[in-house]
């Protein structure tokens, strides 16, 4: 080979070597950078739909457990709401009763263990009470339990006469708590008008 070809060979291969230099490795390293980027920014969108996705189920389990709470207290309270207007009047009527024993025993021997088992039916069914009654029951009892010692006492009439009052006012505050409407009260007719019409009318009170 003559220096001539061998220079115009050199010529060619680095006219070659430049242009690839020039154009073809900044073009595969500016697409080589871009995948890069986007893997990079798949990897970035894919932990922040993660991060997302988990913050909501926390969230979504968080509003499962509150609502099966107020479920739960739902069906507690409708429970409730069936079992307690009974069970409320017969805690008054058993109330009652105890109050009418506070008054047979007022004077007895025995006034001490009605005070003790008025209060420990009290502290099993006060809650059924209505708050009047709870209050004026747990008074007559505390009252019957001091009675005679203000008897004793002969020196304050008045403080033993308020005493009285607040055993015997019970029974009406207790009975007051349940009294049921009469029963006309809950009577109606059915008539039939001139014109056809049917109405629904109240029995006539007397007067």
């Amino acid at each position: 080979m003559d220096l001539g070809s061998f220079s115009t060979g050199l010529v060619t291969a680095l006219m070659f070597v430049a242009l690839i230099t020039k154009f073809y490795i900044p073009a595969y390293l500016k697409e080589k950078a871009k995948n890069l980027a986007t893997k990079e920014d798949i990897s970035e969108i894919t932990e922040a739909i993660e991060k997302v996705r988990s913050q909501y189920n926390e969230k979504l389990q968080e509003l499962i457990y509150q609502n099966n709470v107020q479920l739960e207290g739902l069906k507690a309270l409708n429970q409730l709401r069936v079992v307690a207007p009974e069970r409320r009047l017969q805690a008054h009527q058993e109330a009652f009763a105890l109050w009418r024993k506070m008054l047979s025993n007022l004077h007895s021997n025995e006034r001490v263990n009605v005070v003790m088992e008025c209060q420990d039916w009290y502290n099993q069914n006060c809650l059924y009470l209505s708050a009047k009654s709870r209050e004026a029951f747990s008074v007559a009892y505390g009252a019957l339990a001091i009675h005679n010692d203000l008897l004793q006492d002969r020196t304050q009439p008045e403080s033993v006469k308020r005493n009285y009052l607040e055993i015997t006012n019970a029974g009406s505050i207790i009975v007051q708590s349940v009294e049921l409407p009469a029963l006309s009260a809950d009577v109606r007719y059915a008539v039939k008008k001139d014109g056809g019409d049917i109405a629904v009318v109240e029995p006539e009170k007397d007067t």
